[in-house]
């Protein structure tokens, strides 16, 4: 409905301007505002339609002329030699090639761990920013944290605590003790393996300030403030059992817990915005559009979350609010695809496939 009636107010806007401003104002640029609208409501957006691609292919085009007296055989020649090239490209193993080479975001690749938490693909990188710590209680949380998110683990907790309700009834420590997993004998279990002992026996850290993780570059805010773009938005979507509500914040210290035998586990450390919708002062919905006030926080004792949980997004100046008001911004990546699983048991999936 705002494009209908911007269709219909843009006349009237010209009609007004024209009793103000001279007639030299009113250029092509001035006339083509009457047409938008209309082109907007015919074909969409407008970077589907524009003539970006095509001028830059065009450039390329003209940068191979060499023969200013033949320019469409120079054209043609190099042309064909780009083709020659991208199709011995394709065969060449030992060469780095555009088809072999690492992809921007380079975070290492699929790694061949069983449990889930050292089988992320991440890469962190740079150095910490000065003033950063990591404090012993700063260890136990994050390590506490990587417990009580791998689900391979839980048959052990579970055995823990009944172990614990048989020998100390009146006595239950709570579960999230970092050191009832050290107690439990995991070697009599059939699934027992090497990264779980390692798992057990804890960590040593080391501090970072950005990381590649899934195609994706993060940077610590400390590092992000200093640069015009900005890669330190971190949203997880919430989905637990107590609360729906989304998580927002700042990536501050990327943390890699070192564990035996060179695993790794790769933490964001993150200063989390206040996004309860049921605390006023909080956050707010304008048009679609979601503001946080990034200067009410919560979460500063648990301030940690694994790597892969995080996905990146933009924090823009709420220019109907006060400085402190951020419209949170979500974005797709160039060349990362969330493409969802198919199930194997599901029939719809499966008649597609064979339709194909």
């Amino acid at each position: 409905m705002d494009m209908f009636q911007l269709r219909h107010d843009i006349v009237q806007v010209l009609c007004k301007f024209e009793m103000i401003f001279p007639p030299a104002f009113f250029t092509s640029m001035m006339h083509v505002m009457v047409h938008l609208p209309e082109e907007a409501l015919l074909a969409g957006p407008v970077n589907y339609r524009w003539m970006y691609p095509i001028e830059r292919l065009l450039g390329e085009l003209k940068k191979s002329v060499r023969n200013r007296a033949k320019p469409e055989g120079s054209i043609i020649e190099a042309w064909v030699q780009y083709e020659s090239l991208t199709f011995c490209g394709m065969y060449l193993k030992d060469v780095e090639t555009a088809f072999n080479r690492p992809q921007r975001n380079n975070d290492g690749g699929m790694r061949k761990e069983k449990l889930s938490v050292f089988a992320q693909s991440a890469r962190p990188f740079g150095d910490p920013g000065r003033g950063e710590s990591f404090s012993r209680n700063d260890m136990e949380v994050a390590h506490w944290f990587v417990l009580n998110n791998c689900d391979e683990i839980m048959a052990y907790l579970d055995e823990h605590e009944e172990m614990m309700k048989r020998e100390h009834p009146s006595h239950l420590l709570p579960r999230n003790t970092v050191n009832c997993f050290h107690n439990v004998e995991i070697i009599e279990f059939p699934t027992y393996s090497d990264e779980l002992y390692n798992l057990a026996f804890g960590p040593i850290r080391e501090l970072f300030s950005g990381c590649y993780i899934n195609g994706v570059k993060f940077l610590g805010a400390a590092r992000d403030d200093k640069l015009c773009t900005q890669n330190s938005g971190v949203h997880v979507p919430g989905g637990g059992e107590s609360t729906n509500i989304d998580f927002y914040g700042k990536l501050t210290t990327v943390v890699q817990l070192l564990y035996k035998d060179r695993y790794q586990v790769i933490m964001f450390k993150c200063r989390w915005f206040d996004s309860n919708p049921n605390r006023p002062g909080s956050v707010k919905i304008d048009h679609g559009l979601l503001s946080v006030n990034i200067n009410r926080t919560w979460y500063d004792d648990d301030p940690y979350i694994l790597a892969n949980m995080a996905t990146q997004i933009v924090y823009l100046d709420d220019p109907k609010a006060r400085s402190s008001w951020k419209v949170v911004q979500k974005m797709d990546h160039r060349n990362v695809y969330a493409i969802p699983e198919l199930d194997p048991t599901d029939n719809t999936s499966t008649m597609w496939l064979t339709n194909v």
